[in-house]
């Protein structure tokens, strides 16, 4: 046998020894919602339900394109396998023919919140309504009950006989009681939702069951507004009480775009450096949107590129991008500032300042709804822990402001029993044009290594040059003259003195005869 029917029978035994390789499985497409409306319902206790909807969706993952009933034409609905419809105006009927049509031989998943129930979905559900005039309920769900609302003219589920409801509603001291929402084969429907009360939670219950979701909800704390100007000492004095009391938490700091390279901006990257030690994991928070806004200026991806590279370059791992919720609805923003991460944490909307505004949002893998501790105060529980709300959720806090402020955050983190997870168990990656950022099951790798996150103390040269020498001229020549010149002054002084004085005597002599 020659010498290469050896190799190639070599070759060939070897390829059956090494094992099959693994298929690559793509991502799953994430779901896709059509929300549409009837109004904003602008002055009206209904005001902002639509975009409270938009940030639970977008905690499912879920991609939305909003629409206006208005706004619809024929065959739309064919290309979503799901629709959401919120009717806010209780005296006005839906006169779109396009969307009549369509919606009464649409066969996906249909969720109505509000008024104008479809006639299909009455007759699937054997659902009757009624409204409630008067001015109070309470609303229990899940391990939360007996949460006071004001709720003046709530449309409310009178009967039905649908195979699933959703959480209670009590009136009128408990003499009337009503589901919160009910469902049915492909129909849901949920009479009422308001931004900023409890119902957003019962709606995240609703939607936990509607979408394809199935990984475990978690609930993390999210430190917010710091800055490199924020003071580092109390923020380290945070980060080690948090860290001693075995409490993970989340670090959103803001980005700075230039001078980078002054002892300011090291200590910010050092205080950082502490954050991450003390088991923080670090997101970095959306910049603010000032007008006027330049539709001409596209330089925002730069930017973000070149600070995350800064802090991976200090050592520092962001995982994910901090931003208001209407952040995911600009082409600009959501491609060119959030492009990089495919983690988010949604902050409600202070205001919308758009720059290319789309009907479409960006999606997340991983996107955290967020809340604050006086929200989750209001909530009333069985048991001493706070139950978990069915979706990913941040619990934001300001940075305090004084020891006074840490203190009494802290009390709250210890008397409010909730379980915080940590970040960097979940599955984050971020990419730049030099740099890829992951976490995994709590290991941080860049580049491919993983990053030790232990702490290193360093000095910061404070003699910092802010701006080059300037380049000297005729140095010497003026060096010299300024000499001169001050001995001419001295020497003028001494001979005016002088003849001040002989001055003085002469005429005092005179005076004296």
């Amino acid at each position: 046998m020659n010498r290469k029917r050896i190799i190639g029978l070599l070759l060939v035994i070897l390829a059956l020894l090494l094992p099959a390789p693994v298929p690559v499985h793509s991502a799953p497409a994430p779901q896709q919602t059509l929300l549409l409306f009837d109004s904003l319902a602008k002055g009206t206790p209904r005001e902002g339900n639509i975009t409270e909807l938009q940030r639970l969706l977008a905690a499912y993952s879920t991609k939305v394109t909003l629409m206006s009933l208005d706004e619809y034409e024929q065959g739309t609905l064919a290309s979503y396998s799901s629709v959401i419809t919120v009717i806010n105006s209780e005296d006005l009927a839906i006169t779109n023919k396009a969307y009549l049509e369509d919606a009464d031989n649409y066969r996906g998943e249909v969720l109505h919140v509000g008024y104008n129930i479809p006639v299909k979905m009455k007759q699937s559900l054997q659902l009757s309504t009624a409204v409630f005039r008067g001015q109070y309920a309470s609303l229990s769900i899940g391990e939360f009950s007996g949460v006071s609302l004001n709720v003046p003219d709530m449309p409310y589920i009178a009967a039905s006989k649908a195979t699933h409801a959703y959480g209670s509603f009590s009136f009128q001291g408990g003499s009337l009681q009503a589901p919160y929402a009910v469902s049915r084969g492909q129909y849901t429907y949920v009479p009422y939702l308001e931004k900023g009360n409890f119902s957003t939670v019962a709606m995240a219950y609703v939607l936990k069951d509607w979408l394809p979701s199935s990984a475990a909800p978690q609930t993390y704390l999210v430190l917010k507004e710091i800055y490199p100007f924020s003071d580092f000492e109390l923020l380290e004095k945070t980060a080690d009480r948090l860290y001693q009391n075995g409490i993970p938490f989340i670090a959103s700091v803001r980005p700075v775009f230039g001078n980078t390279g002054f002892p300011a901006m090291k200590r910010y990257l050092e205080a950082l450096r502490i954050v991450q030690s003390r088991n923080g994991s670090i997101v970095v928070n959306a910049p603010a949107v000032r007008p006027p806004i330049s539709l001409s200026d596209r330089s925002l991806k730069g930017k973000m590129n070149g600070f995350i590279n800064v802090l991976v370059a200090g050592g520092i791992a962001p995982l994910g991008i901090g931003a208001e919720g209407y952040w995911i609805y600009d082409k600009e923003y959501a491609g060119a500032g959030m492009g990089f991460f495919d983690s988010a944490v949604l902050y409600p909307d202070e205001e919308a300042r758009y720059m290319e505004q789309t009907d479409t949002s960006a999606v997340f893998a991983s996107s955290l709804y967020s809340v604050t501790p006086e929200f989750l105060q209001g909530l009333r529980h069985t048991g001493k822990a706070m139950p978990q709300l069915p979706l990913d959720t941040a619990v934001v806090v300001d940075l305090p402001e004084d020891e006074e402020g840490l203190e009494s955050m802290l009390r709250w983190v210890e008397q409010s029993w909730i379980s915080f997870a940590d970040y960097k168990q979940g599955a984050h990656k971020v990419v730049t044009d030099t740099n890829t950022i992951a976490s995994a099951d709590g290991v941080i790798r860049m580049g491919g290594k993983a990053l030790n996150v232990g702490y290193a103390p360093e000095v910061v040269d404070s003699d910092y040059q802010y701006q080059k020498e300037q380049v000297k001229s005729f140095t010497r020549l003026f060096s010299a003259q300024n000499q001169f010149f001050i001995v001419v002054i001295i020497i003028s002084l001494l001979v005016f003195g002088s003849l001040l004085i002989i001055g003085y005597r002469m005429y005092r002599r005179k005076y004296l005869k």
